[in-house]
């Protein structure tokens, strides 16, 4: 019986260590993010794009959201597909400009598991390309 609460109590620390790691969406854009796109995603002009005006653009379409999970920043951060669905979900809803549709569909983690693993070689074609069409489509 001892042996088995030893376990009991070392699975419940476990979980309370990993539940103690898990960062907020929040505190993952300060920690991966924030650097770059500055604390209110305006970013730095001419060097890193704003998300306030485009992020939640980019994510009204397939080819966008493809986009955004691919961009370097987000394909090749420490963080798990999880981890990355849940702070792009935070930022469309804390940092864009524009309000937010009831019916956005939210990042998945399997859609962030299937693009991730391909990040974009020329973002800033693509981005353009992703503005063009937007600007179309108005």
């Amino acid at each position: 019986m001892r042996a088995a609460t030893a376990i009991a109590i070392i699975g419940l620390l476990t979980t309370a260590a990993n539940a103690a790691l898990a960062y907020s969406p929040r505190v993952d854009y300060q920690l991966n993010c924030m650097g770059c796109h500055l604390a209110d995603g305006s970013g730095q002009a001419g060097r890193i794009p704003s998300i306030r005006r485009t992020l939640l653009l980019f994510s009204g379409s397939p080819q966008g959201r493809n986009y955004v999970i691919r961009v370097p920043g987000v394909a090749q951060s420490p963080l798990s597909d999880a981890a990355t669905a849940a702070l792009l979900n935070w930022m469309v809803r804390n940092l864009s400009d524009a309000a937010v549709a009831p019916n956005f569909a939210d990042y998945t983690t399997a859609e962030v598991a299937a693009s991730r693993p391909h990040p974009l070689a020329h973002v800033s074609r693509a981005r353009a390309r992703l503005l063009r069409a937007a600007a179309a489509r108005r």
